[in-house]
């Protein structure tokens, strides 16, 4: 049960003033960053990433007590379950379109051969491994942390808007991307906000950031990582 505070909010939610001005906070040292450094390695995002973590974490009981102040949509049936299924939709129709779109690059430079070699490249798989971590990190940030303030500021769907629309920034300025993110980062935010669980998104989130740059880009994403090429 919610004790009162004498603005009508829940005792130890953080008020609304107070959320506005720390993701004011956040949106411009993040936009400093990025127009910064336009250019730069991955492992910059990564620290950058880990840091952002390590401050959601400091905070961690606040934005839990965000988030349990919202109702859950689906409810009954084990949330993960729900999640996996959301989101499994979701990827597969997204896999269909990146094959679609990666055989239609590859065919164009180089013919059926070309097309077939980019599509059935096995290190693929060592990316998604690789790549999981690291999409549970993203996904917590913008899903755990971000989602959940702007749910007490705006209305879900503008919520979701907006959450999408800042984890495509964050891809500047890598404009192929930048629109693939913005999709994908809707449905992720649609499915986290109704079934408040990460994991799903983080496969779904590896496995088409994997496809986007094995079949799309035919980029060796494991050989970049491991310093391969």
């Amino acid at each position: 049960m919610h004790t009162e505070s004498t603005d009508g909010r829940a005792a130890g939610v953080p008020s609304s003033r107070g959320i506005a001005l720390e993701l004011l906070t956040v949106a411009v040292l993040a936009a400093a960053f990025l127009a910064v450094f336009r250019a730069r390695p991955g492992v910059v995002d990564v620290l950058l990433a880990v840091a952002a973590v390590a401050f959601i974490l400091a905070g961690y009981g606040r934005s839990r007590r965000l988030w349990d102040a919202h109702r859950i949509d689906a409810e009954g049936e084990p949330r993960l379950r729900r999640a996996a299924v959301a989101a499994g939709a979701f990827t597969l129709t997204a896999l269909v379109v990146l094959l679609a779109v990666g055989f239609a690059v590859a065919y164009r430079a180089g013919a059926g051969q070309a097309a077939f070699e980019r599509l059935t490249n096995p290190r693929i798989l060592g990316a998604f491994l690789l790549y999981l971590p690291w999409a549970l990190l993203q996904q917590f940030v913008f899903q755990f942390y971000l989602l959940g303030r702007l749910l007490v500021l705006v209305p879900i769907r503008v919520a979701i808007a907006l959450t999408a629309l800042a984890f495509s920034l964050v891809h500047f300025p890598r404009v192929p991307v930048m629109v693939v993110t913005l999709v994908a980062g809707a449905a992720w935010a649609l499915i986290y906000r109704r079934h408040r669980t990460l994991l799903p998104l983080a496969v779904s989130h590896a496995l088409l950031g994997s496809a986007l740059h094995y079949w799309v880009f035919g980029r060796d994403l494991l050989g970049s990582w491991l310093g391969g090429r």
